[in-house]
């Protein structure tokens, strides 16, 4: 039988600065009293009741969604994560309102602008890519040095968007277990991937990352 998990809406949270879609919080952490209690559990779309409903360790967000990239997790993955080298990354407290009763939340917030520290421009490569058709625009590929040359001249060259052609990263790149890496979403380890799936989170989809890193000192 199917289990349907619902999203979160946090319209009912007592932070409600949190929803104010600011784009800072891409960028910076929100203020330390923040917090996300009662989040409610809706469905997108009719689900038949004979399917199991429940809550589970990764939730999506519905109505109100905060900036930032941030996802409400159980206490169990956030624990999980804990273990591990996350940079730029915070906890906030919460709950979920389920059946009458207040589950102990977190929603994780990671930030998406500081991937560029850690990229060898010297050493990659980059080119036109269109991330919605999933495909080269054209076969440009361009090296820079650093991710405002890169801006400039991908403006320059009317590409869409930027793609890494290659992709090599500094030598502390290989201690990160998870990094938000520009519309590439969020990159794990494999010592990540083989805990979350060893510790059977529910809701946790894991795909094969689209690019191969480098290490810069190994080439």
């Amino acid at each position: 039988m199917n289990r349907v998990y619902p999203r979160l809406n946090p319209e009912k949270i007592p932070s409600q600065n949190a929803l104010d879609r600011k784009i800072i919080y891409y960028q910076q952490f929100m203020p330390e009293d923040t917090s996300f209690h009662s989040m409610i559990p809706l469905y997108v779309g009719d689900h038949p009741p004979e399917e199991i409903h429940a809550i589970c360790d990764l939730h999506g967000w519905i109505k109100d969604i905060p900036a930032g990239l941030m996802y409400p997790v159980s206490k169990q993955f956030k624990e999980l994560l804990e273990q591990f080298a996350i940079p730029n990354t915070k906890f906030y407290e919460g709950s979920v309102l389920w059946n009458e009763k207040e589950y102990p939340y977190f929603v994780w917030h990671l930030l998406t602008e500081k991937y560029q520290q850690n990229i060898d421009f010297g050493k990659s490569s980059f080119g036109n890519y269109n991330f919605i058709r999933h495909k080269w625009m054209s076969d440009d590929e361009i090296i820079v040095e650093d991710y405002i040359d890169l801006i400039e001249k991908k403006e320059a060259l009317d590409w869409r968007d930027w793609g890494f052609r290659r992709a090599v990263m500094k030598p502390e790149f290989r201690d990160i277990d998870a990094i938000s890496i520009h519309r590439y979403g969020i990159v794990i380890s494999e010592r990540l991937k083989e805990a979350i799936e060893s510790a059977q989170l529910t809701n946790v989809s894991i795909t094969p990352c689209p690019i191969e890193f480098e290490i810069s000192d190994q080439i």
